[in-house]
């Protein structure tokens, strides 16, 4: 029987370095990562090659600070999701939304397309989230679209299905993955960063584009550490071999946070928003920790952790997207409140605009 991993632990693990080709440049990983990444793209060394790992960061890494135009709307893993919501509480909960603080939403494929919705049901969804100023942009498919046959087209086919549904509720985008090898998406297959792997990835995004042209819905991947798309490069490599320009990020910092960027979070946010520009959707916002004896990284509070909030937001602020910025893996309503109120208290101090306010809590 297969044994749950937990989220900590399963994070944990993919950081402890299975993603080590988006580390900074050695010999050995300037060579592997030769196609991926052209010139001198990577996190530049330190003390050079020949000294240590390149882990720890320069001094005086420039932080430009001036922040941008766009406006970034908040968005989070709060209960009760959206997929739950009864037609006649629509009124209630997108006004509960912003009162809190929240101008964004999202909703999981599986359970938005697990209960059909009457076209009466939708309109009343549309005409609250206007009336509240709140923008139901997508929907997440946690999906695994490389999947050992035939779980590989059922969750392709989902992924059609999503998009199709997203259409009808007037989402800008999807949500998914690269996928594993392994069925459980989670799990790290020793193949996942194989050619084979790399080109089961595109063929099946490129079935996806094509079972859907003509749709305006763009199909946004996720990098974590335990797939293909691990990195900012194989990001920009993956839109280039599907050749569709539906395809864009969704982007996750810590998703690719290994040993090696653990500390050079500024690098790895400016390198991640030069190369990807606007192509970069929406974003989830996670902050981490590395604090045990072995690679292993856990979860921390919004703005409390490794993560460069003040880097992170101003560069989503130069963005022409109007980014939606999703808060998540947290547990508690009261939690997901808290990391509003640091993430709106950071963006103060740079100048990054939010929509809304917070009630009880910094406009």
């Amino acid at each position: 029987m297969a044994r749950t991993i937990s989220r900590r632990e399963l994070f944990a693990t993919a950081a402890a370095g299975l993603a080590a080709p988006a580390a900074l440049d050695t010999p050995a990983a300037a060579a592997a990562q030769s196609a991926a990444r052209p010139g001198a793209a990577a996190l530049p060394d330190v003390w050079g090659q020949d000294f240590l790992y390149q882990w720890s960061p320069p001094a005086n890494v420039p932080r430009d600070l001036r922040p941008g135009p766009s406006q970034l709307r908040l968005s989070a893993q709060i209960n009760p999701r959206i997929t739950t919501v009864e037609a006649k509480d629509y009124a209630t909960y997108f006004a509960s939304l912003r009162a809190g603080g929240w101008s964004a939403v999202e909703g999981a494929s599986d359970g938005w397309l697990g209960r059909p919705r009457p076209d009466s049901e939708v309109r009343e969804l549309k005409a609250q989230a206007k009336a509240n100023d709140v923008v139901f942009y997508g929907l997440h498919c946690a999906g695994n679209i490389i999947a050992p046959d035939p779980a590989a087209d059922r969750w392709q086919r989902h992924i059609i299905d999503s998009i199709h549904a997203a259409e009808s509720l007037g989402c800008e985008l999807v949500l998914t993955h690269a996928g594993s090898m392994y069925p459980n998406r989670n799990w790290a297959h020793p193949q996942n960063w194989s050619r084979e792997s790399w080109t089961r990835t595109v063929n099946a995004l490129k079935r996806i584009c094509k079972d859907t042209a003509g749709s305006k819905v763009e199909i946004a991947i996720e990098a974590v550490n335990t797939e293909s798309v691990n990195n900012p490069w194989a990001h920009k490599r993956l839109r280039e071999d599907v050749g569709d320009a539906r395809i864009t990020v969704g982007l996750d910092i810590t998703n690719m946070v290994h040993p090696g960027v653990a500390f050079r979070m500024t690098e790895l946010i400016n390198t991640t928003f030069d190369l990807l520009g606007d192509q970069i959707r929406y974003v989830h916002a996670k902050d981490f920790v590395w604090n045990t004896m072995l690679p292993g990284i856990n979860w921390a509070m919004n703005g409390t952790g490794n993560m460069d909030y003040e880097m992170f937001l101003v560069r989503l602020s130069r963005l022409k997207t109007n980014p939606y910025v999703l808060v998540e893996f947290l547990t508690e309503n009261e939690e997901y409140a808290q990391a509003q109120r640091n993430i709106r208290a950071i963006a103060e101090k740079v100048g990054v605009k939010i929509a809304g306010t917070q009630s009880g809590g910094r406009a």
